[in-house]
């Protein structure tokens, strides 16, 4: 079972090498398998109030109901991902939680967090990340998640529930349909 709304729904660890963290994650923490895919620019990205262009490699996979997302940055846009990297190197970034974005945006911006990045998917879905560093460590994620965007994390769920821990660890995510 994904977990439920309301809750944490994802981890993210920013990487330099994403075949080495993909390995790991597969072979030592049998998570997976792993759908990969390059994310352009996305529209109107704001880092900390001022435009930025932000290009990535992703990861995405499930340890039990948990999404795991590896994120590597491939250009040099200031980021809240560079941010991290140059300051702690690879590891934990952020937790996604699997809430309505609106009544997320109210509940951290009325806790006194700044929205550190922003933007828009492709299909329009906002997105932000919020510099909670002082209370967890790292940031957290809000996501206006649409019908499609549940549907494809269901077949991604599915496919780790029937994964034999082996087979194609490392998938494209066309390989999702």
């Amino acid at each position: 079972m994904m977990q439920p709304k309301g809750s944490i729904l994802e981890l993210c660890q920013v990487v330099r090498d994403m075949e080495l963290a993909l390995d790991h994650w597969t072979r030592v923490m049998g998570a997976g398998p792993f759908f990969v895919f390059d994310v352009p620019v996305l529209p109107g990205q704001i880092y900390r109030g001022a435009p930025t262009q932000v290009a990535m490699k992703v990861a995405f996979g499930f340890s039990g109901g948990l999404l795991i997302e590896l994120l590597q940055q491939t250009n040099d846009g200031p980021s809240v991902f560079t941010e991290m990297l140059d300051r702690y190197g690879e590891g934990y970034h952020h937790v996604m939680l699997r809430i309505p974005y609106d009544d997320g945006v109210a509940r951290l911006s009325g806790e006194g967090y700044a929205m550190a990045f922003s933007g828009r998917m492709p299909s329009g879905e906002r997105f932000a990340l919020f510099d909670t560093r002082e209370g967890n460590g790292g940031y957290v994620e809000l996501m206006e998640i649409s019908t499609a965007m549940e549907a494809l994390l269901d077949r991604m769920h599915a496919a780790h529930c029937a994964w034999d821990g082996i087979d194609r660890p490392v998938r494209s995510i066309a390989d999702l349909g």
